[in-house]
């Protein structure tokens, strides 16, 4: 694989928009789908990190920090929200960065790294992660909306029913009303961070009652995980946000925009839902975000919060899937793949990942952080931050076998890691990038010796 050389200056990025760039202008995330991003578009760091800071204060994150919680008690949960989310912060500057120095959307990067037909390989396991992400808020849009049916009109709604009709409802949502549902959820971020705000003060100040304390306690039925683990749950949560940082950071004015836009979602605000939820869920000895919030006094507000938070994600991620599915074949009508995708989303709501969460977020992270190390070496170490050139695509391989294979390589360490074979640093996440990184610099540096060789 050759080196690129860097991709001279567009005209257009140096100087002012012109009057056809105009009407676009106020819009952050426009098309440039497969063009780099003009500099007159670039953004601040904060702008760009509260897009995935919105999604911190999503339902999953409130069950991921009870859970975590409940299993490893507050303080070693809380380290474990801290070194997560110094890993996510780190791998997300650093794949940032390569979205900043090369202006264009992580599909395209993807190519230069994994080959142009690998990266639909990559593109294929994104969406499966995102119709899992699908399925397990179905699964909670299903429980909520029993639970207040039931709380209102004392009657028990069967739960198959309440996922047939969610995933229509969002599917056609995501068909009609995406543009409106993506501006109405933006005002419920600062409701969701009042919320959560509100249940950490409130958990302050919850005592347990001495005759519900035992059956409470019963009543929390902690999941059995290592510390390892619980820090790869935690990077899992955000991952694949982190792997497709370039759709974003594309977008950003600087390097330090791009380490504010990593460090503000994935450590500060992330690791504030988590915490907020863990103490919530120990001081009511609840593993239930429901239970907790009711228990807590927060009432039937909660409910519907959670239900239109659940709803507005679901709407996005189906949104994102359609477009994955869209890359690997433009040619099939965006409605048609929103539906099918939105079926598929309802399938993989019956598995009950909610169930298995923290499983779900772990097999995430193994996927999805070696890719992330595949990153960092390709450009920053094999390329030396020479950009790529959309001119050079049509020379590029298929499929880099050598970067699938530095791709199994992680994945293979870390389900060695979590079965007890080997360890360096007892967190499985990492361990995988410690063989991942070398893996693939080695395979590239040995793949383009022998060329180097035949070629003489």
């Amino acid at each position: 694989m050759s080196v690129n050389q860097p991709v001279q200056p567009n005209s257009q990025s140096s100087s002012a928009p012109s009057n056809a760039d105009k009407s676009n202008y106020d819009g952050l995330l426009d098309d440039y789908a497969t063009s780099p991003v003009p500099l007159h578009k670039t953004v601040g760091g904060i702008r760009i990190g509260m897009i995935n800071g919105g999604l911190a204060f999503a339902v999953p994150g409130l069950i991921t920090g009870l859970e975590l919680g409940g299993a490893l008690g507050i303080t070693q949960s809380i380290y474990a929200f801290l070194i997560g989310g110094v890993i996510l912060s780190v791998l997300g500057a650093i794949t940032g960065l390569v979205g900043m120095h090369n202006r264009l959307a992580s599909c395209m990067t993807m190519k230069f790294v994994f080959g142009t037909k690998g990266a639909n390989l990559l593109t294929l396991a994104f969406v499966l992660s995102l119709l899992g992400w699908y399925g397990v808020n179905i699964n909670l849009f299903s429980e909520v909306s029993q639970s207040l049916i039931l709380q209102m009109f004392n009657f028990t709604f069967p739960i198959w029913a309440l996922e047939i009709s969610a995933g229509v409802l969002i599917t056609l949502t995501t068909i009609w009303g995406f543009s409106l549902i993506e501006k109405v959820s933006s005002l419920f971020v600062p409701v969701l961070f009042i919320l959560t705000a509100y249940m950490l003060y409130k958990s302050f100040g919850y005592v347990l009652p001495a005759t519900e304390t035992a059956a409470q306690t019963n009543q929390m039925d902690t999941i059995s995980i290592s510390f390892g683990e619980a820090v790869s749950a935690v990077v899992g949560s955000f991952i694949v946000s982190v792997v497709l940082m370039p759709d974003f950071t594309r977008f950003a004015k600087t390097k330090t925009d791009t380490v504010v836009a990593s460090f503000l979602p994935f450590l500060l605000l992330n690791t504030f839902v988590y915490i907020a939820a863990a103490m919530a869920g120990l001081a009511v000895q609840q593993n239930d975000i429901l239970q907790v919030m009711l228990t807590l006094g927060i009432g039937t507000l909660a409910f519907i919060l959670l239900i239109m938070s659940s709803w507005v994600t679901n709407v996005v991620n189906l949104y994102s899937a359609a477009l994955g599915f869209n890359a690997i074949n433009a040619n099939w009508e965006e409605w048609k793949i929103i539906v099918v995708a939105g079926v598929l989303g309802t399938i993989v709501a019956s598995f009950n990942l909610l169930a298995n969460f923290t499983d779900f977020l772990f097999s995430l992270s193994i996927i999805f952080t070696p890719v992330a190390a595949i990153y960092v070496v390709d450009f920053f170490i094999l390329r030396r931050q020479k950009t790529y050139q959309l001119a050079q695509i049509s020379h590029l391989p298929a499929i880099n076998y050598l970067a699938v294979i530095a791709w199994g390589i992680g994945i293979s360490t870390s389900l060695l890691v979590n079965n007890g074979y080997f360890t360096f640093t007892g967190i499985e996440v990492c361990d995988a990038i410690i063989i991942t990184m070398p893996s693939y610099y080695l395979l590239m540096k040995v793949w383009q010796k022998n060329r180097l060789s035949r070629s003489n």
